[in-house]
């Protein structure tokens, strides 16, 4: 008998003995572990037939044994002075499991490295020199961006990557802000993917595109639905432009160099004008009279001052609450005509949370107006605030309202800017 049949005789020995099924299936882990023949393998609970063929085996007695710890050189060693003498165990092992390949753990991670870069450097060749191509590229060099995200992908459909990245490549290629349009996003999918809802709110397109945005606008990563319609509107598509809106009273708009008279009827008129993020994607530039605009978190404080006020060139606008992008461009409009703005708002984790928003993005145009410890007192309600809202508070960037903040955690009472109406009139008589 040669060398291959003394083999498949022994490995048919094996094979024939139930007993000996765990065992070699643990050997196969511990060599794709080890990459060789080497350490141990331990069974528990033993069967019947596991401890019969292991006493033969060995020559040692496992019938009282509940589990069984065997070195492999051990077991390679037990063939000596039998008719099988001389066969290596990973010979054994591989002709045992002859229809599998058995690769080390090393081996398949080596092997799924190098099909992973395959698979992306085919991809950026095909997108070229493209500015795709370049976020592709950067992205995979640097291990930022959407990165994380990829290799997530690519381990549970690489195939459906693929094609996501392929249809994003497509898009950052093709932005409307490169040709000096807008485009609503409906019809820039529909353009794009044939579908009109494929770059819709936490899709997979939808993640993509806003990574790649990120990297093409150098902006920061949206944290909210609002901060992705910003980084959209940025690159030329439209979201939800007619239901995101801000109101304002007293301004002026131009296209171009031409005033705008929708806006100069209502400023004439003495009317308040809601504005939404379509009619500013038209306008070229925002303009108060006075070179000072006041801004109000609530609505009623804001209708308040101007029922109050009968001054020419009061110039106000009012979020509404929550910073829509629509209030964002309308004051990003002021802030480049060298307007100076004045923000009052409520005294809870939220309001502060806004005025530190619109401080930290406006700087010095923009002045936190009523924020003191004096005015705080004036405006305590019994609106206890929960533990959770208070934590918020710790986000805070600006010192100007750090302090505050901290004995807005000690009140843990909310203050509302409606009680402050008095005080925000005699000041604006004041500034105009």
């Amino acid at each position: 008998m040669n060398n291959r049949e003394l083999l498949q005789s022994c490995v048919e020995y094996f094979k024939n003995n139930p007993g000996f099924s765990r065992v070699f299936l643990k050997m196969k882990e511990k060599y794709k572990s080890l990459g060789k023949i080497g350490g141990k393998i331990v069974l528990v609970n033993l069967s019947k037939q596991e401890k019969e063929a292991l006493t033969g085996y060995f020559r040692k007695d496992y019938s009282r044994q509940k589990q069984a710890t065997i070195r492999l050189e051990n077991f390679e060693k037990a063939l000596q002075g039998t008719r099988f003498d001389g066969i290596l165990l990973e010979d054994i092992l591989k002709e045992y499991y002859s229809v599998e390949e058995i690769i080390s753990y090393k081996q398949e991670r080596r092997i799924y490295l190098s099909l992973r870069k395959e698979f992306f450097q085919k991809i950026i060749k095909q997108l070229d020199d493209s500015l795709a191509g370049n976020w592709l590229k950067q992205l995979i060099c640097n291990r930022n961006n959407a990165y994380n995200l990829f290799l997530k992908r690519y381990n549970s459909d690489a195939g459906k990557l693929k094609i996501d990245i392929f249809q994003t490549a497509k898009a950052i290629n093709r932005l409307p802000v490169f040709s000096g349009e807008k485009k609503r996003l409906a019809v820039f999918a529909s353009q794009i993917t044939k579908n009109p809802h494929a770059f819709d709110y936490g899709t997979e397109l939808d993640i993509l595109l806003q990574y790649a945005l990120v990297y093409i606008l150098n902006s920061e990563k949206p944290n909210n639905a609002e901060e992705r319609a910003e980084l959209f509107y940025n690159a030329g598509i439209l979201i939800n432009e007619v239901t995101n809106y801000t109101l304002c009273y007293g301004l002026e708009a131009y296209f171009n160099e031409e005033i705008h008279w929708g806006w100069k009827g209502f400023s004439s008129s003495n009317e308040p004008l809601l504005v939404s993020l379509k009619n500013l994607s038209c306008i070229k530039r925002v303009v108060s009279p006075i070179a000072k605009v006041f801004v109000f978190e609530n609505p009623a404080v804001f209708s308040s001052i101007i029922d109050s006020l009968e001054v020419e060139n009061l110039s106000l606008v009012c979020t509404g609450g929550q910073l829509k992008l629509a209030s964002l461009l309308l004051l990003d409009n002021l802030v480049k005509e060298n307007t100076l703005i004045y923000y009052s708002g409520d005294f809870d984790p939220e309001g502060l949370g806004i005025a530190d928003k619109l401080k930290t993005r406006y700087k010095d145009n923009l002045v936190l107006w009523r924020f003191s410890l004096v005015d705080y007192e004036k405006t305590l309600s019994r609106e206890r605030i929960s533990k959770k809202s208070l934590s918020k508070l710790g986000n805070l960037k600006n010192k100007e309202l750090i302090e505050l903040a901290a004995y807005l955690r000690e009140k843990a009472v909310a203050g509302y800017q409606e009680l402050l109406i008095d005080e925000l009139i005699s000041d604006i008589r004041k500034l105009i």
